[in-house]
This record gives C-alpha cells, structure tokens and sequence, in this order.
C-alpha cells in the first residue's frame, strides 16, 4: 500500500498557497499533519524554476502551476495572483475533494473554491498575514486609497465566504473580528515551526561542537549578531546595522551576520558601507536549511528588529519562534503581539525603531551572559506551550469539527480538546 493510499481513510484535502511546496516549510507542516490524521493530501502552489509540475513529495500530491513569484509594482502583483487563482480554480474542480484550506495571501484567493464550495466542500481560509495592514505598511501613499478600500472589502467577503478561519495570532483574531467577523468561526493557530525540524536534541552532536566553538569566540571577544529571513524595510536590518556601528568602540569584535532575500539588500549594504561597518556586517546569501540551523546555534544573541506598523502589531515572525525553538537568546521590538505572548523575563525587548535602544540591549547581552541563560529558561519554557505538536491538535480538531471525523462522539471530542488546548495557553506575566 502506497502512503497516499494509506493517507485518504478520511478523504481528501487540498491546501492551495501562492508560494512553493515543499520550501514553504509551515505548508509542509499543515500537509504533512493532515497526511498523518489519515486524509489525502494535496497542494496546488507556484512552480519554480527546475521543479516538476507534478510530483509526490512524502506522501502528498503537488501541483505546481505555471506562475512565478516575481516582486514589482502593484500591477505585477495583481496579475500574478489574478493568474494563479484562475489556474487553480481549475485545478480543485478537477479534484474530488472534502475540504480545501486557502493560505493567503491575498485573501480573495479563497474564491479560488467557488465551485466545490457549492458543491458541498467546506473551505478553510487560513490568514497568515493581515492583508489590509500589510498593503498600508509597504504602500502607504493615498493614490492608492481605492486598491486599500477594495483589500478591506475583499477581506470581509472571503472571510463571510469560508466556513471556517484560522489565524495567527489572538490579535489577528480579535483585529478580524472587530471588522464583522463572526468571532465563533476563528481558531488562532500559532505560526511555529515543526518540532521534528527546530528541536535542539536532534542536533546533539552539531549543538556541542558549535556551544565550544562559540565560547571559544567569546573568549577572543567575538559577539556574533544574527539575523535573517525576507530582508525588505519593514523588517528593521537596517536597525541593527545602525546599532552594530554605534557598538563598534565597545565590542570591536561584534558582527552582524544575516541571510536571506529581499530588495532592502542593496540598501542594507550601502548603510553598512556609509557607516563603515562594511567589514562587521556579513551578508550570508539565501542558504540552505543545514547552514540556517547552524548559522543559528552559532549565534550569541538573535535579533527580531522588526519596526512598528499596523502590520508588525497584529503578527510573529517565523524567525522568533526558530530561535526560541533552538534556545537562542532574543533581543526584539517591543509590539503588542509580540509581548502579549512573551513577557520581559523570556525576551529582551528594546524599543522599536529605536537603535540607540537596540545597541543598549545588545551592550546588555555581551556584558551579562548569567542573565541571557535565564532568560532562555524562561522562554523554552514558555514556548513548550505553543509547540507544534500542541497547535497540530487544534488544527487538526478544526477539520475533525468540519468534516465530522467518523462518529459524532469523537467529533465532540476533539471538538473539546480544540478548547481546551487554547484556553490551556498561559498568558504572560511580568
């Protein structure tokens, strides 16, 4: 028996993302839980260059459509999703599906299951992203206040067109529903990493190599400052580059080092360059998983720099949730999201947009490591609570709940356990 074969004792399911499968490792997460629960599993998502239309990948069935991911202008944008939704309303009509799971953005994706949501097939519009406070932050001139109004709108009518929407984070939730969202359809499903990935132990024998190499460093008066993921401006490098030069007569060992792609990196470079910090600041390029993991572990201090907007208030980064999986000390922007899940004992906050702040609270991490190590306690601890093997429950009573997972007993079950599991989350306390 073939592991599709062994995944479709409840039907079939189909995650559609404009991204691609199988780097976009939180898709991968979800297909892979369902796979699990006993569901066939596809996803429709992008092609890039040098992959396969079709392929089966562990055990779910991919289809990668025709379109790629191209940054540019708004009109570039609306033609590439436009193109990829049509594309894959064809693509689930051809399936014979039970559910169908949406991952925005854009929100107006969802559309995507018109058809099979009139046939009967419950849709799952999973909001990864605010997509009205996005468009503010990266376009936020008023030449574009139609193409805003027409977001918010697009917004509220996929939200009423899902029969059920997970969200990110409880302000995301609370945020939606503010808009008109019947709240007793929203389950918050928190964007962390799967544990069989960012799990300290399963790096054992690369943890102690690198641990002894980085106190080794420490000892030489090296201070590595990491970084990375999508390098655009509102996600504040250039706070850190700024706080790396003010730092650099204290600690003439610090380095920032930082991966990843976007199109802040050019600006990002000629800062380090107009600050002369060039030969403090390493640029690592867009590395594979391996060199990620170790890039991480190597570390003395991770940095979540992102800057205040109405986007970065209502969200995580996956970043975040990487380093407190891995146990690496943090120092981030202090955001509502943020510290209503972690509180001042778990992560070193400094004010946002701030890099005098910043470079104080990095100051504060090279000189006291007996506090860094307390900190970490604090937030492993914490983050056991918001684990993915926890989450994966939720998520998976939400399809257990929709789909009626055999007898109505064990829907009620796991119906309960969906409650249980996110009023059991503690909140933060100082």
């Amino acid at each position: 028996m073939t592991e599709q074969q062994k995944g479709s004792r409840k039907g079939a399911v189909c995650i559609v993302r404009h991204s691609s499968y199988p780097a976009e490792l939180n898709v991968r997460r979800e297909a892979e839980a369902l796979l699990g629960d006993g569901y066939k599993v596809h996803v429709i998502c992008l092609r890039e260059k040098g992959q396969p239309a079709r392929e089966i990948v562990d055990g779910v069935s991919v289809r990668r459509l025709p379109v790629r991911h191209r940054r540019g202008r708004i009109s570039r944008y609306l033609f590439e999703y436009n193109a990829f939704l049509v594309l894959a309303s064809l693509e689930l009509i051809r399936l014979r599906l039970r559910g169908i799971q949406v991952n925005t953005m854009p929100d107006y994706l969802v559309f995507a299951a018109l058809i099979p949501r009139l046939m009967g097939v419950k849709v799952v519009l999973h909001l990864h992203e605010p997509m009205p406070e996005l468009f503010d932050t990266m376009f936020p001139n008023r030449r574009h206040a139609w193409l805003k109004l027409l977001i918010r709108w697009s917004e509220r009518l996929s939200l009423a067109f899902a029969d059920h929407v997970l969200t990110v984070t409880r302000e995301m939730r609370d945020n939606v529903s503010r808009r008109g969202s019947d709240p007793s359809k929203i389950t918050v499903i928190v964007n962390v990493p799967d544990d069989q990935l960012f799990r300290l132990d399963r790096y054992g024998s690369l943890v102690a190599r690198i641990a002894t190499a980085r106190q080794e460093g420490r000892r030489q008066g090296v201070f590595r400052v990491l970084c990375h993921g999508s390098i655009e401006e509102r996600y504040g490098f250039d706070l850190v580059v700024r706080a790396i030069a003010r730092l650099l007569k204290d600690i003439p060992g610090i380095e920032f080092r930082f991966m990843g792609r976007g199109s802040f990196l050019p600006d990002l470079l000629a800062l380090a360059k107009e600050l002369k910090v060039d030969a403090n600041v390493t640029y690592l390029g867009f590395v594979p998983f391996e060199t990620m993991i170790e890039e991480i572990l190597a570390a003395d201090v991770t940095v979540v720099p992102m800057k205040r907007n109405p986007y970065s208030i209502l969200v995580h980064t996956n970043k975040m949730f990487e380093y407190l999986a891995l146990q690496r000390p943090i120092v981030a922007s202090r955001l509502d999201s943020v510290a209503a899940y972690f509180p001042n004992n778990a992560i070193l906050y400094f004010e946002p947009d701030n890099d005098a702040d910043l470079a104080r609270r990095l100051r504060e991490v090279f000189t006291n490591p007996q506090a860094n190590a307390g900190r970490v306690g604090a937030a492993t601890a914490l983050y056991e609570a918001y684990s993915w093997s926890k989450e994966k429950r939720k998520y998976l009573a939400v399809y257990d709940s929709l789909l009626g997972g055999g007898a109505e007993e064990a829907g009620c079950a796991t119906r309960l356990r969906s409650r249980e599991a996110e009023t059991d989350i503690p909140r933060p306390v100082e």
